[in-house]
């Protein structure tokens, strides 16, 4: 297994009704795939942890840097793993702009995608680094 974490910045014309398209076909081609992962959205931002085989990985990423409804596409890390942090979702998705800014409702909904995922059980250092990119794209002011 493979994993690939990235964050990007949405084109601004990438609307919130394009995005829900985007996941709809992507969760479906990822379950295709044996692809799993979660992707988050904030303030215009992206950040995705995505998880398979690595032929499968590394092609998908390929697509989504040659993606134009994204920019400043910055990979996080990249490394074998052992097994899937986000095993029974062919895409976690969270909208964090629909909770506005209130710290505490953020924290709560990654409290909530972290317990669901088994990063807990497997001490994954992507995880950690998934996570620790979550919080600056949350929680640090553009």
């Amino acid at each position: 297994m493979y994993s690939i974490i990235y964050r990007s910045i949405a084109d601004p014309d990438f609307s919130t009704i394009d995005i829900y398209q985007m996941l709809s076909r992507s969760r479906d081609n990822n379950q295709e795939n044996g692809v799993t992962g979660c992707l988050l959205y904030h303030q215009n931002q992206f950040i995705q942890l995505l998880e398979g085989e690595k032929n499968v990985i590394t092609s998908l990423y390929e697509k989504i840097l040659k993606d134009s409804r994204h920019r400043n596409i910055a990979t996080i890390k990249e490394k074998q793993i052992n097994a899937p942090i986000f095993l029974d979702w062919s895409m976690a998705f969270h909208d964090f702009q629909q909770n506005g800014n209130a710290k505490h409702q953020k924290l709560k909904k990654i409290d909530q995608i972290f317990e669901q995922s088994s990063a807990f059980d497997k001490g994954s250092d992507m995880a950690l680094d998934f996570f620790k990119n979550v919080n600056d794209i949350l929680f640090t002011k553009n």
